[in-house]
């Protein structure tokens, strides 16, 4: 994406753009986007039914068509005609100059050698040996593994200083954020040290500064320094894994790179505010809340109705038309880019007066998309959003909001939402965390849990690489979850 092209992804020259970009579209940015993006999509959809032209900053020229509707989303998911595609080199507004090449977010959806972009038997290559990985996962240890750590997180609400009737908490930046990261770091494999790193460099990364090209390359270079060691050390981990199942598929080094670096970081905006926004909706439904702690709604069906009224993840961007089709009425161009807008789903009108009874069982959301792009981690995303609500309704009982629902301030939702922190109190901390803590019974990042297997032992013959980090694992576990808050 360097250079503008003359030519498609498939090497032909690009067809005239028969039809302009409307005369009339829609700002899915600002303060009543953020505020209230349900209402905003209602206003959208009576403006221009059930697809709306959007720009998605202040300059417009990062723009494309928003799907308000839902069986026009499936139809573009499931993608039976071969229409749509993900791989953004088909974003002809990127060729023509319209969108600048050196915007901001173009790092947000540049093509990479990976599953993310790619289509048909080269999807299937790519994601062949990380699909096969995950199925040899067991829920149940995994499930061990998720609640150990966040009772460590837990834990470290309560360090420092003498004991309070009350700790106030941002659980956004002190649970939410690290749980799944740790998660998928640990079912990686990686030791302690390298985990810190990594996580550091993910810190600096999306904090958008300075350093942030600079990390990007670094946590690149940590994602292969992992699958060579790997390769050469397989344990019991996904990476190991995934070399395993690579045996027919042939990924090389950076195609591995690529797909471990997609699973630890794909499931962190997702999960982090799917618990999130469901904690929220908990604190501030008296009714649900009470279903749930009367046993009538299960923690599942809660999560469901967050899916369906606070979505985590409110647009999917980036799907391109690999030919001239129609959407809604309007007439799109080969290149022109489609928003799946799965909040716009839940803030249908017929959704929303039918009540918490179905929004809880109904499962027809498309958050794990559809058709080949299909979340293929959805079991294990739910087991760690459920497993980490769960472990905090059952050790902090009486957990509050620590401010008005109105005085949160919300993250701009163009792709996921939630509010920039979540503070709330919990009164007179329990005996049994404070005790843990006291008493210096932190468990260690190298607690050996069951949650997968060890692959067959490489037959490979080529010379060991040495690891690039340090290996084996610092004193305590307690570094490990300090690190995040300075967010």
């Amino acid at each position: 994406m360097s250079t503008p092209f003359n030519l498609n992804p498939i090497g032909e020259p690009w067809p005239s753009v028969r039809t302009p970009w409307p005369d009339r579209s829609a700002p899915l940015y600002g303060p009543a986007f953020a505020q209230d993006p349900s209402a905003y999509y209602d206003s959208l959809r009576r403006a221009f039914g059930p697809i709306a032209p959007v720009a998605l900053e202040e300059t417009g020229a990062f723009r494309g068509y928003l799907v308000l509707d839902h069986a026009h989303q499936l139809e573009i998911l499931q993608n039976q005609d071969r229409v749509w595609t993900r791989d953004s080199r088909w974003y002809r507004d990127l060729s023509d100059g319209v969108l600048p090449l050196d915007h901001p977010l173009i790092p947000q959806f540049a093509y990479r050698r990976s599953r993310l972009y790619a289509e048909g038997g080269e999807h299937a290559r790519l994601s062949g040996p990380g699909n096969k990985a995950l199925a040899e996962l067991d829920l149940l240890g995994t499930r061990d593994l998720i609640a150990d750590l966040a009772d460590q997180l837990i834990a470290g609400f309560f360090t420092g200083g003498e004991p309070r009737e009350t700790c106030e908490v941002d659980l956004l930046g002190q649970y939410a954020l690290q749980l799944p990261l740790l998660v998928m770091m640990r079912l990686m494999g990686m030791d302690e040290h390298s985990a810190l790193a990594t996580g550091n460099a993910l810190h600096e990364m999306l904090s958008g500064g300075p350093g942030a090209q600079r990390a990007a390359e670094e946590l690149d270079g940590r994602m292969r320094a992992l699958v060579a060691q790997k390769r050469d050390d397989p344990g019991p981990d996904l990476v190991s894994w995934m070399h395993h199942h690579n045996q027919e598929a042939g990924l090389d080094l950076d195609e591995l790179s690529e797909d471990v670096w997609l699973q630890i970081v794909a499931g962190r905006g997702a999960s982090t505010t799917w618990i999130c926004n469901t904690v929220l909706e908990l604190l501030t439904n008296p009714a649900l809340h009470k279903e749930l702690a009367s046993a009538i709604c299960s923690m599942d069906e809660a999560m469901n109705h967050v899916m369906w009224i606070n979505a985590p993840i409110q647009n999917l961007i980036g799907r391109w038309a690999t030919r001239a089709t129609t959407l809604g009425g309007y007439h799109l161009n080969v290149g022109d880019m489609a928003i799946i807008s799965l909040g716009a789903s839940g803030a249908d009108p017929a959704m929303r007066s039918a009540g918490t009874s179905v929004s809880r069982t109904n499962k027809a959301h498309l958050a794990w998309g559809a058709g080949e792009h299909g979340c293929p981690a959805r079991d294990l995303g739910s087991l760690i959003v459920r497993t980490g609500l769960e472990c905090l309704w059952e050790r902090l009982p009486g957990m509050q909001l620590a401010v008005p629902q109105e005085r949160l301030v919300w993250d701009l939702p163009y792709i996921a939402r939630s509010p920039s922190s979540l503070p709330v109190t919990i009164p007179s901390p329990p005996t049994d965390v404070l005790a843990d803590v006291r008493n210096g019974q932190q468990q260690q990042w190298t607690r050996q849990h069951t949650f997968v297997s060890s692959p067959p032992r490489p037959t490979s013959t080529e010379a060991r690489e040495q690891p690039s980090e340090r290996q084996g694992r610092l004193p305590l576990w307690r570094s490990l979850v300090a690190w995040w808050p300075r967010r």
